[in-house]
């Protein structure tokens, strides 16, 4: 819980970061208000014991269930969708940030990618905060089984229920077109947040 909270506390402070990703896109309006947030928070809480585990994404990447318990990789904020993130990465992507052992990035990492609609905190109107999650988003380093999107493996569940676009295939596309520019980076944009 108390590694929940310091991720939401950073993320508070992430319009100062911006994420240059452009391939997933949003439905409506991305900033809640204060009832809305209520209400998504209700339905989560409610829903959230009835859950089932998601299937396996079609190519072949099945949700990473503990990502609530990994590292805090980085936040972002992004304003053309206006978009809290915070970025986690697995045990592999941690000690490769903290030894600098990237790019490349080390077989097996794992980076999954949270994005909640902003939200103004109505007791400090100047912070934005998450209000109902959006998405969540994983890229999976193997470059043998996804030799044909960059090494890596894409994937994006929507909404709370961690549902799979109905166009799975056209989806991984447009995040191959988007990271591919980045093959200096090894196709990722989001590099670590400094941490003390």
């Amino acid at each position: 819980m108390q590694r929940i909270r310091f991720i939401l506390t950073l993320t508070c402070v992430a319009f100062f970061l911006a994420s240059p990703v452009r391939s997933v896109t949003f439905e409506g309006e991305c900033t809640a208000t204060q009832e809305e947030w209520e209400k998504a928070f209700k339905e989560w809480d409610s829903a959230r014991q009835v859950w089932h585990e998601p299937k396996q994404a079609p190519n072949k990447m099945p949700f990473p269930d503990s990502y609530r318990d990994w590292n805090l990789f980085s936040i972002s904020y992004r304003e053309d969708t206006q978009t809290l993130h915070a970025i986690m990465g697995n045990d592999v992507a941690m000690l490769a940030a903290r030894n600098k052992y990237f790019p490349p990035w080390p077989e097996g990492t794992i980076l999954v990618k949270v994005a909640w609609r902003q939200r103004r905190l109505p007791e400090w109107p100047e912070a934005w905060v998450p209000a109902d999650l959006l998405a969540i988003g994983m890229m999976y380093k193997n470059k043998e089984q996804y030799a044909d999107t960059l090494g890596w493996g894409f994937s994006i569940w929507k909404k709370e229920k961690r549902k799979l676009p109905e166009n799975f295939g056209a989806t991984v596309q447009e995040c191959v077109a988007c990271h591919a520019p980045l093959e200096k980076k090894d196709y990722v944009f989001t590099m670590p947040a400094i941490l003390p």
